[in-house]
């Protein structure tokens, strides 16, 4: 079996994240091809698409959504996304099976309820509404209730750049919902396609699901070991670049997708940065032939970037001044500071 080091990783991640070469693709195209991207802060997918896709602008995400070609939903460990329209019935199916299963071990009636549920959200309705409709002691159990029995999307402008999430109105996808298996399957594909090759229980780590919410065994797949003798698997035919391919830098998003795609990070995040725990405070990263170095933040006509650990600077200017323009398209002039 090949053994892939951890360079190969770390180029391949980089290759399959559109993070060498920009794509000179539609929003939602990208999205299909990043999997659904992280939306807990509004402007991290319209950062994170700036860093991978040639002459993105930000209208172009927002007429997406506004066309329900993007939708803005919980996801992934229960977390708001931005996803594809087309792929959103799987990964919300995904999400309902794994939460359901263990829900139905106690509650008998709980598909009469997310059936009556279901005829309820085919009107527009907010989170005042949703507790209103569904009693509970806490305020967030309705919500989570909700949104995992229900296939619900957020009606923009939630979504767009600048939301603020204030009154936003939920509404059920009126797309059928696959198959448990055929929603495996898809979110399987998906996910080996944007970070492969990887263990099996990375996959479930980031999807938030079990191991056995999926059927390794429903597609074809070829399997490698990493330096440490692990078994990773991927798609056939997927490319594996070598390991002193080179790597631009780049500025990701806040809880940007490479950082949360595995169980075990060292292809994106370096043993020295790890302690940070950037996964959770979701600062927006610099990386570094291909891991991250850095956080950053604009603000108006300044880029402050903070290093983690020593890195070469080739490159950085340019690409800091790049995702400042972007950030900040108001501000005529910027500096580049290195704290």
């Amino acid at each position: 079996m090949r053994v892939l080091t951890r360079e190969e990783l770390t180029a391949t991640l980089a290759h399959r994240q559109g993070l060498i070469t920009r794509w000179d693709v539609s929003p939602q195209e990208a999205i299909k091809r990043l999997t659904p991207l992280q939306g807990q802060e509004a402007k991290a997918p319209f950062v994170a698409l700036a860093a991978r896709v040639h002459d993105f602008t930000r209208e172009a995400l927002e007429q997406a959504i506004t066309d329900r070609h993007v939708v803005k939903s919980t996801l992934m460990r229960l977390t708001l996304h931005l996803a594809s329209g087309e792929d959103f019935p799987a990964y919300a199916a995904l999400l309902r099976n794994s939460r359901m299963r263990k829900w139905r071990a106690t509650d008998p009636l709980i598909d009469e309820e997310a059936e009556a549920l279901a005829a309820w959200f085919t009107t527009p309705r907010t989170n005042k509404d949703i507790r209103a409709k569904i009693e509970a002691p806490d305020l967030w159990t309705p919500i989570l209730r909700a949104r995992t029995m229900v296939p619900l999307v957020q009606l923009p402008p939630a979504g767009h750049y600048a939301d603020r999430g204030r009154d936003t109105l939920f509404v059920k996808d009126p797309r059928p919902l696959p198959t448990p298996e055929e929603a495996a399957k898809t979110v399987l594909i998906r996910y080996l396609t944007a970070f492969g090759p990887a263990q099996k229980r990375d996959l479930a780590a980031w999807a938030g699901a079990a191991q056995r919410d999926f059927d390794f065994d429903a597609i074809e797949t070829v399997s490698y070991q990493d330096e440490h003798g692990r078994t990773l698997i991927d798609l056939p035919g997927g490319d594996i670049l070598p390991g002193d391919t080179p790597l631009p830098p780049r500025f990701l998003s806040n809880w940007d997708q490479p950082l949360l795609a595995y169980k075990d990070r060292d292809r994106i995040l370096p043993p020295e940065v790890q302690p940070l725990q950037l996964t959770l405070s979701g600062d927006q990263t610099l990386t570094v032939d291909g891991r991250v170095v850095a956080s950053w933040i604009v603000e108006e006509g300044r880029m402050t970037i903070t290093p983690h650990t020593e890195f070469r600077h080739d490159g950085i200017e340019e690409e800091a001044l790049r995702t400042a323009r972007f950030c900040a398209p108001h501000v005529r002039a910027f500096e580049v500071v290195m704290k």
